[in-house]
């Protein structure tokens, strides 16, 4: 072994204390007829040494067994009163293994039946119209239904279109899914499951950190319970593009970015911190083959869980809407449109009844602030806009051709099924929001 290759031991010696003598003791061996030979000599340190040892270990023993006991060792003067002892986790090498022990038990598979292959709805050709289109998803018992029943949380993407869906637990136990609601928007859904199935502990994504670690647990391409583990990539995503691309529907904002390997069949399951607590729900990936390629997307579990337990209670989601109708300011727009600012969301159109109507605002202005937060896009005001309650009151700082105004308006519900302006109506407008 070189130099370079030999390891370094910190000595578990315990440094000599300050002003102390620390030169060897020597014994002549002529001093027999004035005391204990050096032979006595080792002999009475090592049996005085036993009996230290044999009482610190006896005083150890009994202090160890009245603490499992749930007791204190009363000190002189003391008597003895019971109290409890609280149990704190120590550290561990295996922060991936510790998640998965506490997360997979509360994760499901979640096969589901579709349409008939090749019926005419799918786009296929009609090669076997009788055979039915499956598919694989995951999802995460999260709260119980009363009566051995659970509540199931899982993408809308995962279940859509399903005539038939069947749960089954890391046990092997099955069950036909009922589906209680399901929310395009944030693509969340909620099955009832008549299996008592245990309920994984929440966690809180507003305090998720950048760098932490993470794990993803699901079945992707169908392998059941797979564990998959990484770091959380960046906070407060928003993907345009998720759902195939339709126009001005932004259905996945302020999502999680994770490096944990995601693939098609993790849709729904769990994203867990190294507590085994849930912080997100497996849904979407960047891949150019269609497999993991890095980077993927959870939406974040405050999200999914308030989305849930309006499915639960209404059947139904409300969003918050502003009823704008917008793009991003790049400095080319800026230039065509003759706008003041560089940057911010360019308001195209207003929606007819919203707040945004209601308020002063008007097609060709730039917001530059809602409230606190500075909007430099049109993504950054759908993400502001989304993280406000209906009903809420919200000021807006906007340009208006070169001034600068403040509107207050009140956040409303965004209409079910609202119609998206088509390109002849406002060009190059975006989503609403």
């Amino acid at each position: 072994m070189t130099e370079e290759q030999r390891p370094v031991f910190e000595s578990t010696q315990p440094p000599p204390i300050a002003g102390a003598d620390t030169t060897p003791t020597l014994i002549p061996s002529e001093s027999a007829s004035r005391g204990p030979s050096g032979a006595t000599t080792v002999i009475i340190a090592v049996t005085l040494a036993f009996f230290v040892a044999l009482f610190s270990g006896l005083a150890g023993g009994y202090l160890g067994a009245q603490l499992l006991a749930g007791e204190t060792v009363p000190s002189a003067g003391q008597s003895r009163t019971p109290s409890r002892v609280t149990v704190v986790p120590s550290e561990t090498d295996e922060p991936v293994v510790a998640a998965a022990a506490a997360a997979v038990p509360s994760v499901v598979n979640i096969d589901v039946r579709g349409g008939l292959i090749g019926d005419g709805t799918d786009g296929l050709p009609d090669l076997h119209p009788d055979v039915p289109s499956a598919g694989t998803g995951s999802g995460v018992a999260f709260r119980k239904a009363g009566e051995g029943d659970t509540y199931v949380m899982t993408n809308a993407h995962v279940i859509d279109e399903a005539t038939r869906i069947r749960v089954r637990d890391a046990t092997g136990r099955s069950a036909r899914g009922e589906v209680i609601g399901r929310d395009v928007e944030t693509d969340i859904a909620v099955l009832k499951v008549p299996l008592d199935l245990p309920v994984i502990e929440t966690g809180d994504s507003d305090d998720l950190l950048v760098g932490q670690t993470v794990v993803a647990i699901g079945s992707p391409f169908g392998l059941e319970h797979s564990v998959t583990s990484g770091v959380i990539s960046a906070l407060g995503r928003s993907l345009p593009d998720f759902g195939g691309g339709s126009r001005g529907v932004y259905p996945l904002v302020d999502v999680i970015q994770t490096d944990a390997a995601i693939n098609p069949g993790n849709s729904g399951g769990a994203l867990v911190d190294r507590t085994g607590r849930l912080v997100g729900i497996n849904t979407a990936i960047y891949s150019d083959s269609g497999a993991n390629g890095g980077i993927g997307f959870a939406v974040p579990v405050n999200t999914a869980l308030r989305v849930a337990q309006q499915l639960i209670e209404d059947g139904s989601v409300k969003h918050p809407f502003l009823g704008i109708v917008g793009q991003t300011v790049t400095p080319e727009i800026a230039r065509e449109e003759n706008l003041k600012v560089e940057e911010g969301a360019l308001i195209v159109s207003i929606t007819p009844g919203t707040g945004a109507a209601k308020a002063d605002l008007k097609p060709g202005d730039v917001v530059t602030r809602l409230d606190s937060s500075p909007i430099r896009s049109m993504d950054d005001l759908i993400l502001q806009v989304r993280r406000k309650t209906v009903g809420d009151t919200v000021r807006l700082t906007i340009n208006r051709a070169g001034t600068t105004k403040v509107v207050e308006m009140v956040v409303g519900d965004k209409p079910a099924n609202l119609s998206e302006p088509s390109v002849d109506e406002t060009p190059g407008a975006g989503p609403r929001r």
